[in-house]
């Protein structure tokens, strides 16, 4: 069966939360950091995890790792031109399928996306909260937290053989606390009324509150779990 696996790359006390969070999630955790006082005490403390001292810009140490198409990538190195650089040759190198990228300068999360780092975050439970979302998810493209999770906003391609399939959003059962705010549609947006009718592989913008999104889920055909499969 699959492994789900997530490459942490510097910090201290962040990437010490994130291989709890993410181990007890039975995610596959690969930890990165160029202080061997701190892998030693990462490698003792989570003996499950992979645990590699060195310089998170050097190609060649994701290559002795075998990172490649590992599904999330999170870059927490004191410099932010060295996340840059990680994230880079992550996604474009070692094709993993999500980047994400810590700053300290706010100016750089502009910079950084036009640079085709689109997750560009400070928050490590911003962090967190979307690693679950985007395990727990199935066939779910984007997730944005807010509100510290709260809130959240998802966008999801319809499937040909869901059940909301050509039904207008009035005879749609959206749980309380949920809207579908907008509908892609061949290239246009499209902000739906009750007498909207909902198309196969249309792409809905949907925001919902933390109670009523497995209602939401299931209302559109998309699985939860509680836990990923190694």
């Amino acid at each position: 069966m699959s492994v789900y696996r997530v490459v942490v790359v510097g910090g201290r006390k962040k990437a010490d939360f994130l291989a709890n969070a993410l181990l007890k999630r039975k995610m596959h955790v690969i930890l990165i950091n160029d202080t061997e006082d701190f892998c030693v005490e990462m490698s003792h403390k989570y003996p499950e995890a992979i645990v590699a001292c060195g310089d998170g810009t050097k190609p060649f140490l994701y290559e002795d790792l075998h990172i490649e198409n590992s599904e999330i990538f999170i870059a927490m190195m004191p410099s932010d031109a060295d996340n840059l650089i990680a994230c880079q040759m992550a996604k474009q190198i070692f094709k993993v399928k999500k980047v994400f990228c810590t700053v300290s300068n706010p100016k750089n999360v502009e910079i950084f996306k036009q640079l085709g780092v689109s997750n560009v975050i400070s928050s490590t439970y911003i962090v967190a909260n979307m690693i679950e979302q985007l395990a727990t998810l199935r066939n779910i493209e984007n997730y944005i937290p807010i509100e510290q999770g709260k809130v959240g906003l998802i966008e999801t391609v319809v499937e040909e053989n869901a059940a909301i399939c050509f039904k207008p959003i009035s005879e749609i059962a959206i749980p309380k606390q949920s809207i579908i705010a907008c509908i892609i549609r061949t290239g246009e947006s499209i902000i739906p009324k009750g007498d909207t009718l909902i198309y196969p592989n249309d792409k809905l913008i949907c925001l919902f509150n933390d109670g009523s999104k497995e209602d939401l889920m299931n209302v559109l055909g998309k699985k939860v779990q509680t836990h990923v499969d190694h």
